[in-house]
């Protein structure tokens, strides 16, 4: 899993078509028509109601039919007997939903609902809409799904990749500027630990430069969000949704401690959506615990499933391995899709798999201006942020799991029947998912702004002050192919790869009481000649590296870390991965029971002469101490 194997899946298609509805359905509402409740907010023709009377033959009753609303203030202006529907001129100046209200009240009366008003479905004026991207976009019915919103500003989508380019014409009005900052001063006006973070932040760098070196960033950020109907290049998903740039790669690779604290940056910083079309085979629990830190506090997030099949190897382990973060429980993982509804023959498989979307040739933005194909699950996954933008423009109240539900339930079942290892729950469907999300006209909510997520933790209580194995194992205990070796004249623990070779690296620690908080950092280094994979897809490997923490029989009690060759399929010679894990008080909770506690390493190889060999370093494990806990006496009776 390694920075350099944090690989982002750049690849695309083109498009075409198009679909055609009325608008309907959403918020609860008085006088409710069978199926949806009225949606008092859509198109509609002012000051009129289509009306459904109790009994049909009414309607054909005039005279009796103009009293009963005469007395209400309405009148009749006509009627279809057949259907016993009455299309009704309220009152000037009343509210509609106040007068179906009214209405709702008569016995005679069955329900009330607006007149809606309907259009062909939205054609967009961007002019590569109908010879680059029509068939992809028709596939999932945005054109309908329009219908209903492009989104709404307030609405922040978190692209964490190679940056974006925030001057491209078609995204330009769409970047995100936070409020708390004053651009250029050199301070950190809103205290979030980033300096002039303007637009965003570069994780990679550790600036405020969120510019795309690599162009993956701004393909992605235009699916999701390019201007729609502007007479500009490409349609966005979410034409009116806000792109937040958030930049985890250097030179096309990236570090998790990177992923994790952009993860976290977002989520702090107002993104109502993340989007990472990027991924590895390695799990990491401070990359899950970011995640589900983020679902928490109300963010969607959306992740590629992968692009690790070919054409040869669809039973392999390769096309059916785990990919993170995507394989994460709060994460929606998607897979790509052609626009005939084909699986991609890259798109990874496995039971993770939430939801496709089109993924092959599409059409978007590049740096420079300019435009461009990629296909890729990379691109599939800004569809789904896009269509998540889109539900919450029409309701910003829906929880995370809410809005995954709608669209995986609005989803079109392709392959076997029910959710499969292919398609997950279906192809995306944006009308029906927007058909299914019943419009909210509360003033859109605010953010709660709690105080960022302390990486930092001053004053903390350093338990492992020998992680960097400058003296050599210090407190650390070793069994097989383990030993303190130099890396480029630096020492650190190495495990010497071979023929069924096996180590381990053991550090036990007592946690102080009271631990409310902990941060555990430090570095790995994969360096592999063995290409082979393993056969399962949590840990798919043929050479292993796993972190766990343990009791003193031995029992683990948390699994920190799976990686292994398969994680790092390129040569040796790459940068250093940064392993982060930053720890709350109900996991230390968890871990306080064993005394002492073990951080263990775990290597091993297969029976193969290629081997695969593991360096860790700067191994630290700092815990904050809570306040003292009391406990007031239980007096039962009386005195």
């Amino acid at each position: 899993m390694s920075r350099r194997q944090v690989s982002i899946w750049l690849l695309t298609i083109a498009l075409l078509g198009l679909s055609f509805l009325p608008a309907a359905g959403a918020a609860g509402a008085p006088a409710a028509a069978p199926g949806l409740a009225p949606d008092w907010g859509a198109p509609h023709v002012a000051g009129q109601l289509l009306v459904k009377l109790a009994d049909v033959a009414a309607a054909s009753d005039a005279a009796a039919l103009d009293a009963r609303l005469a007395a209400l203030g309405m009148h009749a202006l006509r009627a279809t007997p057949q259907l016993g529907l009455v299309l009704v001129q309220t009152p000037a100046g009343a509210p509609l939903s106040q007068a179906a209200a009214a209405l709702a009240a008569q016995p005679a009366i069955a329900w009330a609902e607006p007149n809606y008003t309907f259009q062909l479905d939205l054609v967009p004026d961007d002019p590569f809409y109908l010879t680059k991207q029509a068939p992809a976009l028709e596939r999932i019915e945005m054109p309908a799904a329009w219908e209903f919103t492009l989104g709404r500003p307030e609405v922040v989508i978190a692209v964490l990749d190679t940056g974006v380019d925030t001057t491209h014409p078609d995204l330009a009005d769409a970047i995100w500027t936070n409020p708390g900052e004053i651009p250029g001063n050199g301070i950190d006006d809103d205290a979030n630990g980033f300096v002039d973070d303007v637009h965003g932040w570069d994780f990679a760098s550790g600036d405020n430069d969120v510019s795309d070196d690599h162009g993956h960033g701004t393909h992605v950020a235009g699916i999701a969000a390019a201007r729609t109907n502007n007479g500009i290049g490409v349609a966005g998903v979410a034409g009116r949704a806000t792109i937040m740039p958030v930049d985890v790669f250097a030179g096309g690779i990236g570090a998790y401690e990177d992923l994790i604290r952009a993860i976290v940056y977002a989520a702090d910083n107002g993104a109502h959506i993340i989007n990472m079309s990027l991924g590895a085979t390695s799990y990491s629990r401070g990359e899950e615990m970011a995640v589900n830190y983020a679902w928490e506090r109300g963010v969607v997030i959306v992740a590629a499933a992968g692009n690790t099949c070919t054409n040869t190897n669809y039973g392999a382990p390769p096309c059916l391995s785990n990919h993170y973060p995507a394989a994460h429980a709060n994460v929606i993982a998607v897979a790509a899709t052609s626009a005939n509804d084909v699986l991609a023959s890259f798109s990874t498989r496995g039971a993770f798999v939430d939801v496709a979307a089109p993924g092959v040739g599409i059409y978007s933005t590049f740096p420079g201006g300019v435009y461009g194909s990629l296909s890729g699950t990379s691109m599939a996954a800004p569809h789904v942020s896009g269509l998540a933008a889109l539900v919450l423009a029409r309701n910003p109240y829906l929880t995370p799991a809410e809005v995954r539900q709608k669209i995986e339930l609005a989803a079109t079942d392709l392959g076997p029947q029910g959710p499969d290892i292919f398609f997950g729950h279906g192809r995306i469907n944006a009308r029906r998912t927007l058909e299914m999300t019943e419009l909210d006209t509360r003033p859109f909510p605010e953010r709660p702004t709690p105080p960022p997520l302390d990486f930092t933790l001053a004053g903390c209580t350093e338990l492992i002050p020998d992680g960097g194995f400058d003296m050599g194992l210090g407190a650390w205990q070793t069994e097989g192919a383990f030993a303190v070796d130099l890396f480029a004249q630096n020492p650190a623990a190495h495990f010497s790869g071979g023929p069924n070779a096996t180590g381990a690296l053991t550090r036990t620690v007592d946690l102080p009481p009271n631990s409310a908080a902990g941060v555990l950092r430090f570095r790995y280094r994969i360096e592999n000649a063995d290409a082979g994979w393993g056969t399962d897809p949590a840990a798919p490997f043929d050479d292993s590296l796993t972190l766990e923490f343990r009791a003193e029989d031995g029992a683990v009690l948390s699994t920190l870390l799976r990686t292994g060759n398969s994680a790092d399929t390129a040569p040796d010679g790459l940068p250093w991965d940064r392993y982060l894990y930053r720890l709350e008080a109900a996991d230390l909770a968890g871990l306080a029971v064993a005394h002492p506690l073990s951080l263990v390493f775990t290597a091993r190889n297969d029976g193969d002469t290629a081997q695969t060999d593991f360096w860790i370093d700067d191994v630290r494990f700092c815990v904050q101490q809570g306040p003292d806990r009391f406990f007031l006496p239980l007096i039962l009776g009386g005195p």
